[in-house]
């Protein structure tokens, strides 16, 4: 589970760098989630890549998302419900 997260993480950093270079959009709000150490889960099927536009649905706005685990934390840029 936190390798899914990890990956999860970099995932979206890499996503919120190029949203950030096409579109210099400021977060509105911070989550912060803490995630506890427990056993690793089997790794899920892959998704299907996102869209490359810089605006977030009705409902939501853009923020950021703190997750920290056991072997750090993380930060991601996305979009959150309001």
């Amino acid at each position: 589970m936190i390798l899914g997260l990890v990956l999860a993480a970099a995932a979206g950093t890499l996503t919120a760098a190029a949203f950030t270079a096409s579109n210099q959009a400021t977060p509105t709000k911070t989550v912060t989630i803490n995630v506890a150490t427990g056993p690793q889960g089997a790794t899920g099927p892959q998704g299907a890549a996102g869209t490359a536009n810089a605006e977030c649905p009705t409902g939501y706005s853009f923020g950021d998302l703190v997750i920290n685990h056991p072997g750090g934390q993380v930060t991601i840029f996305t979009c959150i419900k309001d």
